[in-house]
């Protein structure tokens, strides 16, 4: 055991790393800094069924994910207040007429390159964002 111990003890090596000194003063360094190489890990095997679905790492972001998105902030633009006075709702309703559009460029350029299950998705938010579009830009019923 007396032995192990010893082992883990010259396997065991620190360096101290800070740039400044306790009095304040830069430090130059022992050695040159260098990393040991790190084995890479294999990225984990494509778990999902769609090909059009591509996850590059935790941020990643597919291309329904990303028009969900853009319906989730035309959505949002178009909850703003109505004026009390006037009854009209505010300019959040241009904003969400952008987004809106721009959801149907989208879907125009991308024509003929999307999976049917994107198409789909693509159309169903369009479709829904022009019908609460049309609602809520409508004058208030008296």
């Amino acid at each position: 055991m007396q032995e192990d111990s010893r082992k883990a003890a010259e396997e065991i090596k620190v360096s101290d790393r800070r740039s400044f000194t306790t009095t304040g003063e830069r430090r130059t360094p022992d050695q040159p800094r260098s990393e040991p190489a790190r084995a890479k890990t294999p990225p984990p095997p494509a778990s999902g069924a769609s090909g059009a679905q591509e996850a590059d790492g935790p941020g990643a972001i597919d291309f329904d994910g990303f028009v969900r998105y853009l319906a989730q902030v035309a959505l949002h633009q178009m909850t703003a207040a109505r004026d009390s006075e006037t009854g009209e709702a505010a300019a959040g309703l241009e904003e969400a007429k952008q987004t809106i559009e721009i959801l149907a460029m989208l879907k125009s350029k991308t024509q003929g390159n999307l999976s049917p299950q994107e198409a789909r998705s693509l159309d169903d938010l369009l479709y829904h964002l022009r019908i609460e579009f049309s609602r809520r830009a409508a004058p208030p019923k008296r």
